[in-house]
């Protein structure tokens, strides 16, 4: 196996992510930035387009806040739809801050000509802010704004087939495999009740108690003194 196959498994073993957002000024070439994003080794998890309201933006971009062009970003990042991309990849967030280029779109135009915010940004008298592109600034910046337009999104791994096989084989067939046989020949009226109630009886992570011994059992009865002979005289 070659070094690239290698590291091509190992970056599907575990890809980082990150957030991308196509901004409004950008939004009509759309289907051409993502076609670049793919053919640089990027996959699109999830994709998501909006509109956000001056309060969702605020929040978005609060690390901004008290600096003089965040009203000026909130109110562009609500003046018309965006586009929210979770991207992976191996060593994503630096990927696709390359890919990008630099936040301000001269700078990229001059330096980096071939990266997307010089070929899709706008130069305005307005900022920087009108670059075409976000991208998320760090790992906890990225879990952050994905769950900030995908709540529901695990953030995680990205497993193999064979580790998704293996992990099955491990842990779920030796419990359910039995119980799927066992639903086959009953043919329950209500078969997915049937199952969970099997489940749960025969789940193998119920703890068993230890059966007492006898001797032990008798030791902690509360036993009724028998009064002597003597003692009745």
């Amino acid at each position: 196996m070659s070094a690239n196959s290698t590291d091509s498994i190992t970056g599907q073993a575990y890809s980082e992510r990150t957030l991308a957002i196509i901004k409004p000024e950008a939004h009509e070439n759309a289907e051409d930035i993502e076609g670049h994003i793919r053919s640089n080794g990027f996959m699109i998890l999830a994709r998501r387009e909006v509109r956000l309201t001056p309060e969702h933006a605020a929040e978005l971009y609060k690390g901004h806040y008290g600096r003089h062009h965040f009203p000026h970003l909130v109110a562009h990042m609500s003046s018309g739809p965006v586009i929210a991309l979770v991207l992976a990849a191996r060593n994503c967030i630096n990927r696709w801050k390359t890919l990008m280029g630099p936040a301000r779109v001269v700078e990229a135009q001059a330096y980096w000509p071939d990266s997307l915010r010089a070929c899709y940004g706008r130069r305005t008298k307005y900022g920087d802010y009108f670059n075409g592109l976000h991208g998320s600034a760090n790992l906890a910046e990225a879990i952050r704004e994905i769950h900030f337009f995908f709540p529901a999104m695990i953030i995680g791994p990205i497993l193999r087939a064979n580790q998704v096989n293996d992990y099955i084989q491990k842990y779920i067939t030796p419990t359910l495999l039995p119980a799927l046989t066992a639903l086959a020949q009953e043919r329950p009226a209500e078969p997915i009740l049937w199952l969970a109630d099997h489940l749960h009886r025969h789940n193998p992570n119920e703890p068993e108690l230890a059966p007492q011994a006898r001797e032990m059992r008798e030791d902690v009865r509360c036993k009724t003194p028998v009064p002597s002979e003597e003692s009745d005289k």
